[in-house]
């Protein structure tokens, strides 16, 4: 169970926890103005070179407020918002999109309510969690249970990537066209949405539990390889990423995180699945960390599944043999 964090002081050092890990990634120190849709305002930004994005930190009366860019910003000129990550001072307060929750197992999560604001018209909180392609979260969300976007792990080594990968995700759906080729789709996603945990159980004794969430940042990465090769791709609530050509599904992807008998299990189930309602031909492609035995691999092949393996390089997924399976 995921429960929505109240307590003021909880808040408190929570948010101390996101700006400080952040700040090891934010060493540069940029004065310009910050431009949101109603105005602008003048600010010391902090940019990461490594990340590739900026962050200004204000303090509202109701809420922690955490403004970011994509790119190096201008000094001194006007530098666009790309997106928010704000939080209550405490208790529930749902037109702050941030949260922070826990799990059962004393993991700490950054949640986001979808609300991005600023976009085209008709770019609001149900077209972006349309699109988005990272994971979903239900948590207990005062009285009732609320479906959140995952940002990311509190202690997580990946933390600072998983925000900028969201802030990426934000953008990405903001500069869609409404009726792109995830709604041409629309008809082929007639299945429930089952939630899952995806990642690699780190413990030791007495240690807190982390589950490094990795899996939106495998999906963003696959999805720049795809786009560099000049195929046309999209994603929906049941799956992960596709290539579509002429109005049809070609190739379906699941991406996992581990290559546990579980995650196994779930990636066939989902290709399969997932592929019915297709009706013509479609490569099925399951991508996984660790690589399977001859054996294993062979009877996916019976069912129509090629597995893709991919390697962590300075915090960065590599897939091997890419061209090769494509």
């Amino acid at each position: 169970m995921v429960t929505v964090i109240t307590d003021e002081r909880q808040i408190k050092d929570h948010h101390k926890t996101f700006h400080n890990r952040l700040k090891q990634f934010l060493t540069e120190k940029i004065h310009c103005w910050v431009g949101y849709p109603s105005g602008s305002f003048q600010d010391t930004v902090l940019y990461s070179p490594d990340l590739n994005i900026w962050m200004s930190l204000q303090e509202h009366h109701n809420k922690t407020w955490n403004g970011f860019g994509i790119g190096k910003p201008i000094e001194g000129r006007n530098n666009s918002l790309n997106g928010e990550i704000n939080f209550p001072y405490k208790g529930i307060y749902r037109r702050v999109s941030g949260a922070f929750a826990r799990e059962d197992n004393g993991n700490i999560l950054v949640l986001h309510r979808g609300r991005i604001g600023g976009g085209k018209p008709g770019i609001g909180k149900n077209y972006f969690i349309s699109n988005f392609r990272g994971d979903f979260v239900n948590a207990i969300d005062g009285d009732k249970e609320t479906e959140f976007c995952l940002v990311g792990e509190l202690n997580s080594n990946h933390f600072p990537n998983q925000v900028a990968n969201f802030i990426s995700e934000i953008y990405r759906v903001k500069q869609r066209e409404k009726g792109d080729a995830v709604e041409a789709f629309d008809k082929l996603t007639d299945f429930s949405y089952t939630d899952e945990g995806f990642g690699q159980t780190v413990t030791e004794r007495n240690d807190t539990i982390i589950i490094e969430r990795t899996h939106g940042i495998i999906v963003k990465a696959l999805a720049q390889e795809l786009q560099n090769r000049g195929l046309n791709i999209a994603n929906d609530r049941n799956r992960d990423l596709f290539i579509h050509s002429k109005g049809k599904i070609i190739t379906l992807f699941e991406v996992k995180t581990s290559s546990s008998t579980q995650n196994l299990y779930s990636a066939v189930g989902q290709l399969i699945i997932y592929s019915i309602p297709i009706g013509n031909e479609v490569n099925l492609i399951a991508i996984l960390p660790n690589k399977l035995s001859k054996a294993v691999e062979k009877r996916l092949s019976t069912l129509g599944i090629k597995p893709i393996y991919y390697e962590w390089h300075n915090d960065e997924p590599k897939f091997l043999r890419l061209n090769d399976i494509l």
